[in-house]
């Protein structure tokens, strides 16, 4: 019983991690979906601040966008916008005091004409353009490089990379190959060159920016890591880089302020940066082309351009219909990705730096809820247990949102989810096939002696009935038959088994009728009892009811016996309440439903002390019902073990919700013998006869019962075996009896006068008795 709650309790705890397993094997096994639903899920989070006003993350307009769109086309009436026309821009934007300028293209091959040299002019004047470069993003470290030893760009990348400092393996961050950059001129001429590369994920979304990549044995930025950290007086010397973890910039200080301060930057493994999105594309300002072009020309309206664009990062980038050079976002579907390095710098400007829970922390917050889903799983039922995780992934979700609302951290969804799902779907079914089995188990226990209304009420009442084992008040009714084992010798085995299979069926009927329990028959006897396994309030009621609905029934049923010319059988009951222990008791290969306790040796012994026709009550049952119960006699009987008599109370019937009356008894005339019949009388030890036998005769006797002089004194309520001497050679002389009382007077000394009654009688026996009342 222990055990089974034991083995319920590890079940239970294995099939939670069973779930944290499961749900880390999805991931393993099918990263590509499960991975993609993980990043969905965020996505919706960045989708929903982005329309909201309360969450929207509030945007600092120091990033600009200057775009080259379809309008600047018309506008400046040329299609094919040319190196000019960026040196113009770039001469404009300078004029206009913008703090840096970041053209989002390469300018590969050198033309050789003027226009190269009004961009290279312009770039070397404003002392603050960034231009780009191009490089195959490789994440295997042993990849092997390709490098650009007979390109124009690799001598400016030998004089440009950066030396940085870096505390731990930086093994994992992407190794740049196939460069692709800016022709030299125009490369020395600017303020530097970032690499424009950018991953995506797995599901083809840009959420990060790798802001640092290796290239032969030195690190270079990324477009906007570069300009930005320029922007922030922040040299390569000053950034430290703790792969996996951060790159701090030291002693970062924005224009305006007053203070330095140290920068630092969330990454993960691979160098990346998750981008803190501030909205879709239209969030952030944008200014035409054309419009900072044309500018030039109205000396009134440079000065209003420099009082928009004074101190500003400008971001130059084609966004015409036809650019390529767009990919979706969290917040948008098509985002020119100009937009990502623009978010980028955004994100380390206003330090609103999005960080995702590492794999150790995930794990923490994963084994927390294991322990919510273990403890759920122990208090509430199925459907309850199925609610409660239903409300913890509310929970989680609610708490996963609010960190992502409010603190710009990042929870895992899926995963988690999954988990929980994986367990309530393992504990349910599990609870299922162990409920399943031990329905089986209660329809095998009581469903042969419980009525079909019983068995479904137990089942649909799961905390009536505790296989493991409890304490109850219980009512045990044993009944027994007389002259059974005696009348069996004089039948043939098939007669024997149609007899009790037939007596059976009545009394079963009968006790289910009552909703009591068959929980044993041995032979011709049985022990049922009320108040489990479903206890009621009127549970000693129901028994001594249904005992004297099983006295009835013995007339109906000897009925049928004199019908088969089968002898009349007599059946005693005995009736105790009392404090028991019922359970499953047994072992692993074999066990049933069963009581402990002393009351059920009490019932027994009670049984044991009736006489046919006869329902024997205890004390303490007769005080459950003493307002109801009717009592023919107060039997004061002696138990072994014990030192005062037991007293035991006769039914005569019953009021209350069962009224019911006891057979009415015959009369029994007794007539005196002239000359006492001599008898040989053996005590009887439950079923075994004493091999000694007490002498004595019977000087009177009635149709159920006699009275015996005898030899020696034997017990009140023994049993005896009877031989009469009928001078005949079948030998059926049989007759078994139970001493009621005895005579104490001394009119008979030294013999003892014993009361019997008659418990059977042989056929020639009761013939024999017949002929001497009728006076043969």
């Amino acid at each position: 019983m222990i055990t089974n709650k034991k083995r319920n309790l590890r079940a239970t705890a294995l099939l939670v991690f069973s779930s944290f397993i499961a749900a880390h094997l999805c991931f393993y096994l099918l990263p590509h979906l499960f991975d993609t639903w993980n990043l969905k899920a965020v996505d919706r989070l960045f989708l929903f601040r982005s329309s909201s006003e309360s969450f929207r993350p509030p945007y600092d307009d120091t990033i600009v966008h200057v775009d080259l769109t379809d309008t600047t086309m018309v506008r400046l009436n040329n299609f094919y916008l040319d190196r000019s026309h960026y040196a113009g821009v770039i001469r404009n934007l300078t004029a206009m005091n913008a703090s840096a300028i970041l053209c989002d293209t390469i300018f590969a091959a050198k033309k050789g004409d003027e226009k190269d040299d009004a961009l290279i002019e312009a770039s070397a004047r404003a002392g603050n353009v960034y231009f780009g470069i191009a490089f195959e993003l490789a994440s295997n470290e042993d990849s092997r490089q390709q490098h650009a030893k007979d390109s124009k760009g690799e001598l400016y990348l030998r004089r440009n990379k950066w030396q940085v400092t870096v505390k731990g393996d930086p093994r994992h961050f992407y190794t740049g190959t196939k460069p692709v950059a800016t022709f030299p001129v125009l490369a020395s001429a600017s303020r530097g060159l970032g690499y424009l590369s950018v991953k995506f994920d797995r599901d083809g979304v840009f959420r990060r920016l790798p802001l640092l990549v290796r290239y032969d044995g030195a690190y270079y930025p990324s477009f906007s890591f570069m300009a930005i950290c320029d922007y922030l007086g922040v040299p390569p010397e000053k950034i430290i880089i703790r792969p996996g973890r951060s790159i701090t910039l030291k002693d970062a200080l924005r224009p305006g302020e007053k203070e330095p301060h140290d920068i630092i930057i969330p990454i993960d493994r691979f160098g990346h940066m998750l981008i803190n999105f501030i909205g879709p594309w239209e969030r952030m300002k944008h200014y035409n082309f054309a419009d900072i072009l044309l500018a030039s020309k109205d000396p009134d309206d440079m000065d209003l351009w420099n009082d928009e664009l004074a101190g500003k990062i400008a971001v130059v980038a084609e966004v015409s219909t036809g650019s390529s050079d767009v990919g979706p976002v969290p917040t948008d579907t098509n985002l020119p990705l100009a937009g990502l390095h623009a978010n980028a710098m955004h994100t380390i400007l206003t330090e609103s730096f999005i960080r995702e829970l590492s794999g150790y922390e995930m794990l923490a917050v994963e084994l927390l809820l294991l322990t919510g889903l273990f403890i759920i799983s122990l208090g509430f039922s199925s459907p309850y247990f199925a609610l409660g995780t239903f409300a913890m992934s509310l929970f989680y979700v609610c708490v996963a949102s609010t960190a992502f609302l409010y603190g710009s951290l990042i929870f895992h969804f899926v995963r988690p989810l999954l988990m929980i799902t994986f367990a309530t779907l393992f504990i349910v079914i599990y609870r299922y096939i162990n409920e399943e089995r031990e329905r089986a188990f209660i329809r095998a226990t009581f469903g042969r002696y419980l009525s079909e209304e019983v068995v479904e009420e137990l089942l649909d009442s799961p905390d009536g009935l505790k296989l493991s084992g409890e304490m109850r008040e219980v009512t045990f009714l044993v009944s027994d038959l007389r002259g059974f084992t005696a009348l069996s010798s004089s039948l043939s085995p098939a007669e024997v088994i149609k007899v009790i299979n037939r007596y059976l069926e009545c009394m079963v009927d009968i006790i289910g009728n009552y909703r009591g329990n068959v929980n044993e028959i041995e032979g011709d006897g049985i022990l049922a009892y009320f108040g489990a396994p479903l206890a009621g309030s009127d549970d000693a009621e129901r028994a001594v009811a249904c005992a004297i609905a099983m006295q009835r029934k013995m007339e109906e049923f000897n009925k049928e016996q004199q019908r088969l010319n089968i002898p009349e059988l007599m059946m005693g009951i005995g009736i105790d309440t009392g404090e028991v222990v019922v359970g499953n008791i047994g072992s692993e290969k074999r066990a049933k439903y069963a009581a402990m306790g002393s009351p059920v040796n009490t019932a027994y012994r009670i049984e044991s002390s009736t006489v046919g026709g006869q329902v024997l009550v205890s004390a303490s049952t007769f005080e459950k019902m003493r307002s109801i119960l009717k009592i023919d006699r107060i039997l004061k009987v002696p138990f072994k073990g014990l030192a005062k008599p037991v007293s035991l109370y006769e039914v005569k019937g019953i009021d209350g919700n069962y009224p019911l009356s006891m057979p009415k008894k015959k009369s029994d005339a007794f007539i005196k013998l002239e000359t006492p019949l001599a008898v040989s009388c053996f005590p009887l030890e439950g079923k075994t006869v004493s091999e000694k036998s007490i002498q004595g005769h019977i000087t009177s006797f009635g149709k159920s019962s006699a009275e015996v002089l005898l030899s020696e004194q034997v017990d009140v309520y023994s049993n005896l075996k009877i031989l009469l001497d009928l001078q005949k050679a079948t030998g059926a002389n049989e007759i078994y009896a139970k001493v009621v009382s005895l005579d104490k007077s001394d009119s008979f000394a030294p013999r003892h006068m014993a009361r019997l009654e008659f418990t059977y009688l042989s056929e020639d026996v009761k013939v024999f008795l017949e002929e001497r009342r009728s006076g043969k």
